[in-house]
């Protein structure tokens, strides 16, 4: 094969052959080519003049009419061109089974987004606390495990949060993992005390179903003053990750809930700073190594190295450096808590609103940023903040050159109570498209797009895109990084 990438070929081989002889497969496929066309070369094509100068070209046709490109062949001679025409037939075929396996795919995506959403609850949208968390099930095939958690507003204001992981796997293990989280649920909006919470919930499950067992960790949050206690049943140890000390592991002991005796031995409690975090985790976390001492200090080093993450990132992120190189043999759930308050010192006197209008070039970008800058450093503005803000506008502005390269942006910023409000204007660039809640990450490195509307949706606390009168106009908010007045 000359001029054609023989990886399609390959690929085209396994998905209508399977997986046995491929390479004897496509040096037959050349090999019956040349002999019965005659054929010098032969390439597949998709666009419209590609296969002018070939002696044959035959259209690839799917089941449905669907053209996929052509097979052109050159130098061939006249005669019994079947074999070409069967191996078009063939490549239709293929592309159909391709389409058809990601139709097929992505019904599976969906079906395993609205499962997910029905066994977890929905974020609560807290002042003064910033969530995250990041779920993989063991059988990537499986959407759900025994991994659980559970966050819940309660009446007076504070945080209710709970993560449970039951023995089992798959639907069944789930389905015991929710009467768990419930039951912590329902006992902590009676009333039941911290200490008795865990204690009690064994004594209800018991009666309910005396094979269950499962290890939990609950924790109380108050917003107000950073409290946070905590109690567990077998659970293992909680990642703090303090702005003053540095990482840190904190014992819950308590018995799993179906073992005798099952309960926490004393609520632990904390005072959180700003900024400070909290992670509460399976055993997945630490056990894809085959030691768990080792495990719970790599967990403790890659806290120390994510710990500036937003939330939600951050439970990615220990996810995937916990399992790197190791073996996959749980489910594994990490849950993030980090305190978010403004900050109490350096108040001063805020500038007015920042607005900058440029022309819709790269270098002009540059000079926007530093503009920015320069405005930013006289705010009332955390220092630690001001990083993530600039680096919001700069991909806000180099997406509005892109989108509208010939007309005019604006560049907006203002101080509002606790929060810094970026907003980016052009003039009738296609609105930004950015990443849901369940996208699968961050995009590729060799991606040629996407990159910078993720980095904004992560720095962001909240986001939004409008058109007025034919400009598209951006809106982040950065909250709890400006003294209040």
């Amino acid at each position: 094969m000359a001029g054609a990438d023989q990886r399609l070929l390959v690929e085209l081989a396994r998905v209508v052959h399977g997986p046995a002889d491929i390479d004897d497969k496509v040096a037959w496929v050349v090999a019956a080519l040349r002999r019965e066309a005659g054929a010098s070369t032969a390439m597949f094509v998709d666009s419209d003049d590609a296969g002018a100068s070939a002696d044959l070209v035959v259209p690839v046709v799917g089941a449905t009419g669907m053209v996929y490109g052509k097979l052109a062949v050159t130098g061939a001679e006249s005669g019994d061109h079947t074999l070409v025409i069967v191996l078009a037939a063939h490549l239709g075929a293929a592309f159909d089974h391709v389409r058809q396996v990601d139709e097929l795919r992505a019904a599976q995506r969906e079906i395993v987004h609205r499962l997910q959403e029905a066994v977890r609850p929905p974020r609560p949208d807290m002042a003064g606390a910033e969530l995250g968390v990041h779920y993989l099930a063991a059988d990537p095939r499986s959407a759900t495990g025994g991994d659980l958690y559970d966050w819940q507003v309660m009446p007076d204001g504070g945080l209710h949060l709970a993560v449970v992981d039951v023995m089992g796997k798959g639907l069944e293990a789930t389905k015991d993992a929710l009467t768990v989280t419930h039951a912590l649920r329902i006992l902590s909006l009676e009333g039941v005390p911290m200490d008795r919470l865990l204690e009690r919930t064994a004594e209800i499950l018991s009666a309910h179903d005396p094979e269950l067992v499962a290890t939990a960790v609950v924790a109380r949050f108050d917003p107000h003053d950073g409290r946070l206690r905590l109690a567990g049943a077998g659970h293992p140890p909680v990642l703090l990750l303090s702005t003053v000390d540095g990482p840190e592991l904190i014992e819950t002991p308590g018995v799993p809930l179906g073992w005798p005796g099952a309960g926490s031995e004393k609520v632990i409690e904390l005072v959180l700073d700003r900024s400070d975090t909290v992670v509460l985790y399976t055993d997945g976390l630490i056990e894809s190594g085959k030691d768990i001492i080792s495990g719970m200090d790599s967990l403790v080093r890659a806290g120390r190295q994510v710990a500036d993450y937003p939330a939600e990132h951050l439970a990615r992120a220990l996810v995937d450096r916990a399992l790197l190189g190791g073996e996959r043999r749980d489910d594994t759930l990490a849950l993030v808590l980090r305190r978010r308050m403004a900050p109490t010192t350096g108040a001063r006197l805020a500038l007015a609103p920042f607005e900058h209008r440029f022309t819709a070039n790269t270098a002009s970008v540059v000079l926007a940023r530093h503009l920015l800058g320069d405005w930013l450093e006289r705010q009332p503005v955390d220092a630690d903040a001001t990083g993530d803000i600039l680096l919001i506008a700069n991909e806000l502005c180099t997406n509005a050159v892109s989108a509208a390269p010939e007309g005019a942006v604006v560049l907006r910023a203002a101080v509002e109570d606790d929060a810094v409000r970026i907003e980016v204007e052009d003039e009738g660039g296609a609105p930004p498209s950015f990443p849901t809640e369940y996208e699968a990450g961050p995009p590729d490195a060799m991606a040629e797009s996407g990159r910078g509307l993720f980095l904004v949706k992560a720095l962001s606390d909240e986001v939004s895109v409008e058109s007025v009168n034919g400009r598209t106009i951006v809106r982040c908010v950065k909250r709890a990084v400006a003294t209040s007045r």
